[in-house]
């Protein structure tokens, strides 16, 4: 059996490479996502990543990308007497292991859903129209708005702002927001030591909406978090905005923002839905009979 283990910032730099040229595949293949969500840990085969997944009784390896290890993970799965597993998989991949015997099931609720980064700048086009109305909107109402920079010393007014946001939220909901409670929380203490960066979006009565996330890829920028007050119009589509432009601009060659999946939440996968996504990027689950 494979000894996994806790990964701790010591991985940081061998995970990140691997993750770096992960190319083609979405959002769980960063370190801030392997070490925010769920439980996962890490065993190094030859200098290779391999991770093993635990959200709650769930559990799977993250697709190594490389068929060669396969073999250790399916000796690894039938030593703890599971199925083999894996998450995270493309659609070339998912092929791949058709073939291999895998019975492989698209996970929608994990497609990530991607962006050209120019058409967030701009929101040109008429199927952006109301995102424009809605900023518009926002500047008029908020004249003296403004935006600064998400720095890690300004992260407590940001868990202010969250206290206000999900008592806001799970008064009107039945989403469980405990697993992204737990995600944000360990993004937050690990601001800086993970590359994250952000915005702040302000009106005259205090902070409006804030986001944050970090590069993934050499073209792609990943959105972690974005919170806003659903009170405030056009709150959301300025951060939103906001971000694109300031990413843009600090990394002209990043060419796509991935603002992750919907998780289901029918809420979440409208507002993601309704700036039509240049690539909903999707992800599947394949398993081998124990």
């Amino acid at each position: 059996m494979l000894t996994f283990r806790e990964i701790t910032f010591d991985d940081y730099a061998p995970l990140q490479d691997f993750f770096y040229r992960a190319e083609g595949h979405g959002s769980e293949y960063s370190f801030v996502n392997v070490t925010a969500w769920g439980d996962q840990r890490v065993f190094f085969w030859q200098d290779k990543p391999l991770i093993l997944s635990r959200f709650g009784s769930w559990q799977a390896y993250l697709y190594p990308t490389d068929p060669a290890l396969i073999e250790p993970l399916r000796a690894d799965a039938r030593e703890r007497g599971i199925a083999l597993r894996f998450w995270g998989v493309n659609a070339r991949e998912a092929q791949q292991l058709q073939a291999l015997g895998f019975s492989v099931r698209p996970a929608r609720n994990s497609f990530d859903y991607v962006y050209d980064i120019e058409r967030l700048c701009e929101l040109k086009g008429k199927k952006l129209q109301s995102k424009r109305n809605h900023c518009n909107r926002f500047a008029l109402e908020h004249p003296d708005c403004r935006i600064e920079v998400l720095t890690a010393d300004r992260l407590e007014q940001c868990k202010d702002f969250l206290e206000r946001w999900y008592a806001e939220h799970e008064a009107v909901s039945d989403t469980d927001y405990s697993a992204e409670k737990c995600a944000i929380a360990h993004t937050m203490k690990h601001f800086d030591a993970m590359g994250m960066e952000g915005l702040m979006l302000f009106t005259s009565e205090g902070l409006a909406a804030f986001c944050m996330g970090n590069r993934i890829r050499r073209d792609m920028f990943d959105v972690n978090y974005e919170k806003a007050l659903s009170d405030i119009h056009g709150a959301y589509p300025t951060i939103n905005r906001a971000f694109a432009r300031y990413i843009h601009e600090k990394y002209p060659e990043v060419r796509r923002i991935n603002r992750e999946d919907d998780m289901g939440i029918e809420g979440l996968r409208k507002a993601k839905e309704s700036y039509y996504p240049d690539l909903l990027l999707e992800k599947f689950v394949a398993e081998e009979a124990v």
